[in-house]
């Protein structure tokens, strides 16, 4: 019990921290395409989390036992995944887009928990996570779309195919490395899937010959210093405490926290841009809290 509601609160400091990147991101990525944003998160989060190991435990080192799995898990999860990803991006309309992020990390990753490792939440759990998802659509729902003559707002089967593609990914990876995270440190095993990420992210950059152009965005000191600490805190923040979520509780249960960016963002406006609050984004607050007061009892 103990350890599930640690899990709980390290994926809601994930989600923070990945809420506040993303607005960090949004200004960031107008000057670097969103593949190369993700190839420097990759080189540069396996340079911070090589670092804290060294200071830390310096468990630098796991068998090849464990070592296929995690790479497999960064090659798929964020080598290919998030290239399924960003090349559905223009072949979805914002609407299609965003009811797939909104349904499909719990479906997919609540399936593949179920099929291949046997998790299944308990019914006061599946409550707390149907409440959450209702809180949350409050925020997401409806959706104002805007035309205008630069705006691509048609979905493609294509666009589809890639973005459920890119869910697959996520979802299989989170199940290949669980497992892992029982014997091998929690850090240790995201420097390792950041490294074969950034690695499979540099031969598509190879490939592509696009990895020539970041070059001149990067050489930018001002640019590189506020996406360099941007990237310290999606590392530690975001990615190892996502792991260390997965670690402590069921994949959907961490799946469907880390789903409340939203929130997060909300609550960043109102701090920081004196943002006041919908009705029903009050109402969608209330329900995310009791939805996570159900999952902890769960």
């Amino acid at each position: 019990m103990e350890n599930s509601i640690l899990g709980i609160i390290f994926a809601l400091i994930s989600t923070a921290s990945w809420a506040l990147c993303t607005i960090i991101l949004k200004k960031l990525g107008e000057r670097l395409e969103p593949i190369g944003i993700t190839t420097v998160k990759s080189c540069l989060s396996t340079l911070f989390l090589f670092i804290a190991i060294l200071l830390t435990t310096k468990e630098i080192f796991v068998t090849k036992e464990y070592l296929f799995p995690i790479a497999l898990s960064g090659l798929i999860g964020i080598a290919i995944g998030d290239s399924f990803f960003f090349a559905s991006l223009n072949r979805l309309s914002p609407m299609v887009l965003s009811l797939i992020l909104f349904v499909g990390p719990d479906l997919f990753t609540g399936i593949f928990g179920l099929l291949f490792l046997g998790e299944m939440p308990t019914v006061i759990a599946w409550i707390g996570i149907i409440l959450t998802l209702i809180g949350l659509s409050l925020f997401i729902f409806p959706i104002k779309t805007v035309n205008t003559t630069n705006d691509k707002s048609t979905t493609t089967i294509i666009g589809i195919i890639l973005a459920i593609l890119s869910l697959c990914c996520t979802a299989y990876s989170m199940v290949i490395i669980k497992p892992v995270l029982q014997m091998v440190p929690t850090i240790t095993a995201t420097m390792y899937r950041m490294l074969f990420s950034a690695v499979g992210l540099i031969i598509i950059g190879l490939y592509t010959k696009k990895i020539f152009n970041w070059k001149y965005t990067l050489s930018d000191k001002k640019y590189s210093l506020k996406l360099t600490s941007t990237m310290l805190l999606s590392t530690f923040g975001g990615f190892w405490l996502s792991l260390s979520a997965i670690k402590y509780c069921d994949l959907i249960i961490a799946s469907t926290i880390m789903t409340l960016e939203p929130l997060f963002i909300l609550l960043f406006m109102i701090v920081f841009n004196g943002y006041k609050p919908k009705r029903k984004e009050y109402l969608g607050i209330i329900f995310i809290i009791v939805g996570i007061i159900f999952i902890c009892k769960g």
